[in-house]
């Protein structure tokens, strides 16, 4: 494992147990948090990937770079985990943790990937 990948996991790890589970409304502040880095991580990823070769087939365009189709695809999936997190957290507000633990790591994930890209320019 990459020392990268080592320091991101040990990050998300310490800020999923430093998650308090008496205050109900931290964990709500804690997962508004954690979507909106994960909502700049993926915008960072799709402008480190933009323009360039692409190996995920579902993000590629015809001429096999990301692009306009990686750009909605992307943006989609994001968007749609995160309004559904949203949808299950007005009913189940104590699953906000995990929530903000899987948006973390998520993250944490994506940005090493972001990490591999600028590196490769």
């Amino acid at each position: 494992m990459h020392k990268t990948n080592r320091v991101a996991l040990l990050l998300v790890l310490l800020l999923w147990t430093s998650i308090s589970k008496a205050e109900e409304k931290r964990h709500g502040r804690m997962w508004r948090i954690s979507a909106a880095v994960l909502g700049a991580v993926t915008v960072a990823d799709m402008q480190s990937s933009a323009g360039r070769l692409e190996a995920n087939p579902f993000l590629r365009s015809q001429n096999g770079r990301f692009g306009v189709q990686g750009f909605a695809l992307k943006g989609a999936v994001v968007g749609g985990v995160l309004g559904a997190q949203y949808f299950l957290l007005r009913k189940n507000p104590k699953a906000a943790p995990y929530a903000a633990g899987i948006n973390f790591a998520t993250a944490a994930l994506t940005g090493a990937a972001v990490v591999h890209n600028h590196m490769l320019k």
